[in-house]
């Protein structure tokens, strides 16, 4: 299976391939949100490297969210008109189920979160149980209080919402909380291809008129519009 992914919900853009189960191709940019500038350069790029074409895919896995509104939408629409393009089907894989498949291993729940700032974050909790990649707790935002509230211990933290709330989390649970490195378990499209690949087994693919991204909570503009309409009624 020749799988090809999208990654965006932040500003790390990332494409890669999968071929038979190995990521073969991957390229990654953090340059800010441009990505549509990036986006389908380094499609190509990847295609060209693998000397393939996108009639040669057999499906595509982007990156659901949460995230970036304005990234997720960049990439979300890309995915969808290369699977029209090339008549293959898409599936959509949590940037936080990525992030923690990067960089987890069994024996301890991994934490991935992505700060939402105002002292939130997107947050969602993985382990590996029984040969199987599962999520314990599914995606959510919460307030980062709220959260040590709920979270497994011992767990490892990854992401820039873990190094945003660190004092915090380590006051909690001190010796409990392990941390990945800063620059591991980012938005990684490597591991959203890889999952995807296993979303497309199991026949998970999405309707690609109706699928959208999963924001877990209200943009800011739409929270705007939301509080002009209750104001006007």
């Amino acid at each position: 299976m020749l799988l090809l992914s999208i990654e965006t919900s932040t500003p790390v853009c990332g494409v890669a391939l999968v071929d038979d189960g190995q990521v073969c191709a991957q390229y990654t940019l953090d340059l800010g949100i441009h990505h549509s500038t990036h986006l389908f350069p380094m499609v190509e790029r990847v295609l060209a490297d693998r000397q393939a074409d996108v009639t040669d895919l057999d499906g595509l896995a982007v990156a659901s969210g949460p995230g970036s509104f304005t990234g997720l939408r960049i990439g979300m629409a890309s995915a969808k008109a290369l699977c029209l393009s090339a008549n293959v089907p898409l599936v959509g894989v949590s940037t936080l189920a990525g992030m923690a498949y990067s960089i987890g291993c069994e024996g301890i729940p991994v934490c991935a979160m992505l700060d939402a700032r105002r002292d939130q974050v997107y947050a969602g909790i993985y382990e590996w149980k029984e040969e199987a990649f599962v999520a314990s707790v599914p995606d959510f935002a919460v307030n980062i209080e709220d959260l040590l509230d709920l979270l497994p211990h011992p767990a490892l933290f990854i992401g820039d919402g873990a190094w945003a709330h660190h004092h915090t989390i380590k006051a909690r649970l001190g010796k409990k909380a392990y941390f990945a490195g800063r620059e591991l378990g980012r938005p990684n499209a490597g591991a959203i291809a890889l999952l995807g690949c296993i979303q497309l087994h199991l026949g998970k693919q999405v309707d690609i008129d109706t699928f959208e991204p999963q924001y877990l909570r209200a943009s800011q503009a739409e929270k705007v519009l939301e509080a002009r309409l209750a104001k006007e009624s």
